[in-house]
């Protein structure tokens, strides 16, 4: 591809649905919006296309970098995503290639072949190919890209990037213009291409736990929140909460610390009514847990984690959390986890009675002699990760560690 063949402008998004860039920017208002680390797209035209060779999303503030390009008809070819993990380098985070074997499948075609690369720092990662498409398996081994690959020059990117020679595998650049054609404004569309964001809490958590909240929890009817349910004392005399499947290995330590002391692990509880051939019959769910911290309200909620986690990898909804092969979870202090989960191990894998006590209705306890540390187990919806989420209060204190145990 000739550098004398591309043209470079801006613009505030790129709205998927449409193909079209939203809100064309000038080459001054585009630095303008890199300098405050504001959301645009760079767009790469060739002539005679209407879609534009490539799109880059660029939102430092986010750090984020992302690359589309596309085939002559418009279909995406390939998608990158950069993160911004030093100050002048850019951390090759997921790789999507894909592949079309007609003109006739659509973009994003569901049979199309496709390649998809997941990296972690480190070295670490793994390597995902659809040979019959998403929807025809895959073949998964461990991502051999040297670390060279791995990191991007922060500098060959967003508007000042325009300017420079672009790398022998990718498209030149010709004079940038001044914008996209005239735009007459109007809202931004919902399919505005954004960057990624982590798992949030969405749910109102704390109207869970009292009771006369209407919550809809199909496929019930007239569901309610109860009274929660008290399901026992969890006492945690070094600081160090764990919330892991017992059962799945090493605990899942909590980087936020809480005072040591006893707490009270309780289940937020639903009622309502359900019905099978025209009989109705009432229904109750447990859909969270929490370790009551402090007796206040929670009014913001973040993601915990643990060491090691890195939330500017997340990919877009996303989150960290402990992982569970048995619908099983527990909280627990994690300086005695060895104690406890061997325990935990001997009462279900052994049968063996002694070592636990039941404490509630599917929940069991286990108690380390020597530091007077314990466990107590929670059921959730299924296998898979789960999610810990940290309450805080108005002035920023830990009020509350929960799961929602349901999917919802």
């Amino acid at each position: 591809m000739g550098e004398d063949m591309v043209t470079v402008s801006y613009a505030v998004g790129w709205d998927t649905d449409t193909r079209r860039a939203f809100g064309p920017l000038t080459r001054a208002e585009a630095e303008a919006r890199d300098a405050a680390g504001d959301p645009y797209v760079v767009l790469h035209r060739l002539p005679g296309r209407e879609v534009p060779a490539e799109v880059h999303l660029v939102a430092w503030r986010d750090l984020f970098v992302g690359q589309w390009a596309h085939d002559e008809l418009g279909r995406r070819t390939h998608e990158i995503d950069l993160r911004l993990l030093e100050d002048d380098r850019l951390f090759l985070r997921r790789y999507v290639e894909r592949r079309y074997a007609s003109p006739e499948q659509p973009d994003l075609a569901p049979d199309a072949w496709q390649l998809t690369v997941e990296l972690l720092p480190g070295g670490r990662g793994r390597k995902m190919l659809y040979e019959r498409g998403r929807n025809g398996g895959s073949f998964q081994t461990l991502a051999d890209v040297p670390e060279e690959r791995r990191w991007h020059d922060r500098s060959g990117y967003g508007v000042r990037a325009a300017d420079a020679p672009r790398p022998p595998d990718g498209p030149g650049h010709g004079a940038a213009t001044a914008g996209e054609p005239a735009f007459t404004g109007g809202e931004e569309p919902a399919s505005l291409w954004r960057p990624p964001k982590p798992l949030r809490m969405e749910l109102p958590v704390d109207d869970l736990f009292r009771p006369g909240n209407p919550f809809l929890m199909e496929p019930w009817e007239k569901t309610e929140t109860a009274e929660p349910r008290r399901v026992a004392m969890v006492r945690i005399p070094s600081g160090r909460l764990a919330v892991s499947d017992a059962l799945a290995g090493g605990p899942r330590e909590l980087a936020e610390r809480i005072p040591p002391g006893e707490y009270a692990l309780e289940s937020a509880v639903v009622v309502g009514e359900g019905e099978y051939e025209g009989e109705r019959f009432p229904v109750t769910d447990e859909p969270a847990v929490r370790l009551l911290i402090r007796d206040e309200p929670a009014v913001a909620w973040e993601l915990a984690l643990s060491e090691g986690d890195d939330p500017r990898l997340l990919l877009d909804g996303h989150a960290y959390g402990f992982g569970t092969d048995g619908a099983s979870g527990s909280f627990a202090d994690a300086a005695a986890w060895e104690t406890l989960s061997e325990k935990v191990r001997r009462c279900f894998e052994e049968q063996d009675d002694d070592v636990c006590e039941s404490v509630a209705d599917g929940h069991i306890r286990a108690v380390d002699e020597a530091t007077g540390g314990e466990l107590v187990t929670f059921c959730t919806g299924g296998d898979g990760t789960w999610p810990v989420w940290l309450g805080r209060s108005a002035a920023g204190a830990l009020v509350s560690v929960v799961v929602i145990t349901a999917y919802l």
